[in-house]
């Protein structure tokens, strides 16, 4: 996780090993899962990407032809750089510190990537601020995926989904209080639900939508 108005610095370095602890790599495997719907030759924005887990596969496929980088987190970020040199990557990638207000106005991509961002904010700041932003960045046609938590009515997952925003808050001062309810917030804003799957017990969904 990392987006606007988040400070993951000081918990870059064991973000990984934390999220392994909790979930194995279940959620690296849900991220995972519609990758093989981006097109040859795509121009690919990943927001909050994290450590870069995600460029492996990307860079490993072959599929992207361009890959803009944006976390908000400078430690988030060297690190992910370091795993392409490290794991001896190639392709192109512009690794961009900032959130999505840093984008230029006239950037358009193929395929937008929000690995659990969305959790992140308040429903306002979606609305309003998060998903106008990154809608616009989609050329026509253009592809979202998304990997996220959601709401469900399974005790033990509603009490995690509890201490890891209360976690969050106090560790990377995220704004969101609850996790808000961003699939209807994706749909009234105009964007079209094309595939879902269900993940870790269906305490996750993984799903891609279009303009």
């Amino acid at each position: 996780m990392s987006a606007s108005f988040a400070h993951f610095d000081w918990i870059a370095p064991v973000y990984d090993a934390l999220v392994f602890v909790v979930f194995g790599r279940r959620l690296n495997r849900a991220q995972a899962v519609f990758l093989d719907r981006i097109p040859p030759g795509a121009s690919v924005l990943i927001v909050g990407g994290g450590t870069g887990w995600l460029l492996e596969p990307l860079l490993t496929d072959g599929r992207a032809a361009r890959i803009v980088y944006l976390e908000s987190s400078a430690r988030m970020l060297a690190r992910a750089s370091c795993r392409m040199l490290n794991r001896q990557l190639m392709g192109t990638v512009e690794f961009r510190l900032g959130d999505e207000r840093s984008l230029r106005s006239d950037e358009r991509f193929d395929l937008l990537m929000t690995p659990f961002v969305l959790d992140l904010f308040t429903t306002e700041t979606l609305q309003t601020l998060f998903i106008p932003r990154l809608r616009s960045a989609l050329k026509e046609n253009g592809l979202w995926l998304i990997t996220d938590f959601i709401r469900t009515s399974v005790w033990w997952q509603r009490a995690l989904l509890w201490s890891m925003i209360r976690f969050f808050i106090l560790t990377a001062r995220i704004e969101a209080r609850h996790l808000a309810d961003w699939q209807r917030l994706l749909s009234e804003a105009g964007l079209t639900l094309r595939e879902r799957s269900p993940q870790v017990g269906g305490f996750v969904s993984t799903e891609v939508w279009s303009v």
